[in-house]
């Protein structure tokens, strides 16, 4: 009779084969999914970039004969909600320059987590925006911006995906500002440093100053806009 021979592995083989992907799953999987996520979190902040860009520019067509700090962006002894709540929920004479889920008005919560924490992991703040107008947009983003007001340009506090995880400035949080000209960018990197050069190191001094300790993210927007929408930090 032919002498059929089966070739197979033995117990203790597989035992240790599992062992080993398991080990290997421990030290790949938490890094492939971090990196997942800062993907994630950089695409959506990328896309409330574009679509806050987008509609600055309607806001500056519709408002050409008018300067900055006599649009919607500035106090000028007016309310919040007669400036900043304009431009998310309009008014009787005021279209909206967005689609919201929820209006939050000056009280950041529900719309934002309350608290977050910085990328060094050693400082966790309650957050409030009550000199802001907080929403959260259509895409399940918080945003709350808070007006110009005495020569300070309009500050944005963005939660790319609301009230959910990490909740950690410079991950899911994200603070910047609007200029005179409309432009989008970091503290003090006015259009006069973007005009003569000088933006891009700006921005790299402000991210060392200031990104891994910010619970808002100050200082880690810039990083990303010279870095190509790289999250590398």
């Amino acid at each position: 009779m032919k002498n059929n021979k089966f070739i197979g592995f033995s117990l203790s083989e597989l035992l240790i084969a599992m062992s080993i992907i398991g080990i290997i799953a421990t030290l790949t999987v938490p890094n492939l999914m971090a990196s997942y996520q800062k993907k994630s979190m950089v695409s959506l902040l990328q896309k409330i970039y574009v679509e806050l860009g987008q509609n600055l520019t309607i806001l500056q067509t519709e408002n050409y004969n008018k300067t900055f700090y006599q649009s919607i962006l500035s106090l000028q002894g007016r309310t919040i909600a007669n400036t900043a709540g304009k431009f998310f929920v309009g008014d009787a004479n005021y279209k909206p320059y967005y689609e919201i889920l929820k209006d939050c008005g000056t009280t950041a919560q529900p719309c934002f987590a309350p608290s977050y924490s910085n990328i060094a992991g050693d400082s966790t703040s309650d957050f409030s925006c009550n000199d802001g107008y907080n929403v959260i947009l259509k895409n399940g983003s918080a945003m709350c911006l808070i007006p110009a007001d005495d020569g300070d340009p309009a500050k944005i506090h963005v939660d790319v995906n609301g009230e959910e995880g990490p909740n950690i400035g410079g991950r899911d949080m994200f603070t910047f500002y609007i200029y005179d000209d409309f432009s989008i960018d970091e503290k003090d990197i006015t259009p006069a440093k973007i005009k003569d050069g000088t933006a891009e190191t700006a921005r790299n001094d402000l991210f060392n100053k200031s990104c891994l300790s910010s619970t808002v993210g100050e200082g880690c927007f810039g990083k990303l806009l010279n870095n190509n929408w790289q999250m590398d930090y």
